[in-house]
């Protein structure tokens, strides 16, 4: 009778996880990762709530609010992903590419501050943060949702790599957030209200 060649064996005992080949195992761990709908899904509901945000009226509020919603959306993917949340790591990203393009980093604050003059300083205010808020929140959801398709996550997360595309994907929403029509817009304005809640709570 011939014997076993106990490399062979080693390298079939090797390539089994949990009693399954290894192959299948990939298979099992690919087929968790989300589908690009349910990931766009998870953006434009958040684009959403950003646009609402630009009518909420309360100077600064919107400004807290809007961060608090770019966080969840950053969450809700991690989540997708099977990624550890780290919220200041969230944070510290989300700081660096809105700082890497300077109408990013100034608009959003002059706009929410424009809303105390009255009338028109509320109206001028809430269209240019409503934009401004919508686009980088967008940019960011594919941001995130790049860099975690390729298997990464919140430590390796490198910054500086993914402003460029931050910047195109800036456009893109911009774009998108301009072709909203009034009703959508309402609609985000009403979605918005639990964040701006949220922003206002002592928490």
């Amino acid at each position: 009778m011939a014997k076993k060649n106990p490399d062979v064996a080693n390298e079939a005992a090797e390539q089994t996880v949990a009693g399954e080949p290894m192959e299948n195992a990939a298979e099992e761990t690919a087929r968790v990762l989300p589908c690009e709908h349910e990931v766009d899904g998870i953006i434009r509901k958040r684009v959403y709530a950003a646009v609402g945000l630009g009518f909420v009226p309360v100077p600064l509020v919107d400004l807290a609010g809007l961060t608090a919603i770019q966080l969840e959306m950053v969450y809700a993917l991690s989540k997708a992903y099977g990624v550890e949340f780290k919220k200041e790591r969230v944070k510290s990203i989300i700081s660096s590419l809105c700082g890497s393009v300077a109408t990013v980093a100034a608009v959003p604050m002059l706009a929410s501050l424009f809303k105390c003059i009255p009338v028109i300083g509320t109206t001028a205010g809430a269209a240019t943060l409503s934009i401004t808020g919508g686009a980088t929140t967008y940019a960011l959801g594919w941001v995130f949702d790049r860099h975690f398709k390729k298997g990464g996550n919140l430590v390796n997360f490198d910054t500086a790599e993914a402003k460029s595309y931050f910047k195109t994907k800036m456009e893109e929403g911009k774009a998108l957030v301009s072709k909203m029509n009034p009703k959508k817009k309402d609609e985000s304005a009403e979605a918005a209200a639990p964040a701006a809640d949220e922003a206002q709570s002592p928490a």
